[in-house]
């Protein structure tokens, strides 16, 4: 449900109700709280939300129990498996789940939510083990492995709206989860861009951003070929469309080319992954957009190409004519930055950049 002209104020941003399965109920503050998977808003598949990352969701009890001071009664009713009815007291974000009351049924461990469970669904269960690990065989044959600590703190989830990751503006505790940054530490070193490399760009604050998500070894060259561009094409100006992009976003694209939309690779098998590409969107100096890539390569053949192969940067992708890496590399990316026995920095060393 999407909620528009919101007010960010307790009781007047609508009420947005929901039910789903109870699948922790080891609260470790001892409040009788529960993580529940609520249908329609969590997907089933617990390799890509665990158990440990659903929200904790606070259970609401009657009026003659003080639930303060240790007085009232005992709100540890649900246990795994049982199916609860609720709300969000935060209908803007969905990250603070309220459970008014449990649905009557019968569950049990094989109607659990695809991915298994850590628990057995019965009021005697035990403690969860301390790590819970999933894998996932792509249908190219990778094998990508996830593991979680079960007594994760954080339960922020991740909430992208068409691509675009969502912040609450209402001040909630800060999370890594909530911004996307490359995936290495050395990734914050190496020389910082700024808007004045970019000359008279009127882009220059976001191409500046972008390149800073780059490999730290790749950056001078992006902004040589850009520099470049500009100085060939007095009459035109260009901004960086993606440069590095996540997994998860580089899954939506994929997605989307599935659904006859533009080439994407699949997650993991794009330079972009791995920090060491752009994508170009050329514009006309009124503004209007010249070539975002989808009018085939000629456009690109004459005016970005030889530009950035004075960087040392190619553009050799049929149907991907944006895309620009640099040229000691394959089209597709090595197999052992896939399967991590090669750092990238080591790879950009071995390859002379």
């Amino acid at each position: 449900m999407a909620i528009t002209d919101n007010t960010f104020f307790a009781g007047r941003d609508g009420f947005v109700w929901w039910f789903g399965v109870v699948e922790d109920r080891n609260d470790p503050l001892a409040l009788g709280r529960v993580r529940a998977r609520v249908y329609g808003y969590h997907t089933e598949d617990k390799t890509k939300l665990p158990t440990v990352d659903l929200p904790w969701a606070v259970c609401v009890q009657p009026a003659n129990s003080a639930s303060a001071g240790g007085i009232g009664s005992s709100p540890t009713g649900p246990i795994e498996g049982s199916w609860v009815f609720g709300f969000w007291r935060d209908p803007d974000f969905m990250q603070e789940p309220m459970v008014m009351g449990t649905i009557p049924g019968v569950t049990s461990a094989a109607a659990a939510p695809s991915g298994d469970s850590p628990h057995d669904f019965s009021p005697n269960q035990t403690l969860p083990p301390p790590d819970i690990s999933e894998s996932l065989v792509l249908g190219d044959g990778t094998t990508t492995e996830f593991s979680t600590p079960a007594d994760a703190t954080d339960s922020t989830v991740l909430v992208k709206i068409d691509g675009v990751v969502q912040r609450a503006t209402n001040n909630p505790p800060e999370s890594e989860n909530n911004v996307e940054v490359p995936p290495d530490a050395y990734f914050g070193d190496g020389a910082r861009s700024e808007s004045s490399e970019f000359g008279r760009s009127r882009f220059g604050n976001q191409m500046a951003g972008k390149v800073n998500q780059l490999a730290p070894e790749l950056r001078s060259k992006f902004i040589a070929g850009i520099n470049k561009f500009l100085d060939d094409n007095p009459d035109m100006d260009c901004n960086i469309a993606f440069s590095y992009r996540s997994n998860a976003k580089q899954l939506e694209l994929y997605r989307k080319y599935q659904a006859g939309g533009p080439l994407a690779a699949r997650p993991g098998n794009s330079w972009h992954n791995y920090a060491c590409a752009i994508d170009l969107t050329i514009y006309t100096d009124g503004g209007r957009i010249y070539d975002d890539g989808s009018k085939g390569d000629s456009n690109y053949t004459q005016v970005a190409r030889a530009s950035f192969a004075s960087a040392g940067l190619k553009n050799d992708i049929s149907g991907d004519s944006g895309h620009f890496y640099p040229e000691q590399f394959p089209k597709g990316v090595d197999s052992r930055l896939k399967n991590g026995t090669i750092t990238l920095k080591e790879y950009l060393a071995e390859k002379g950049v």
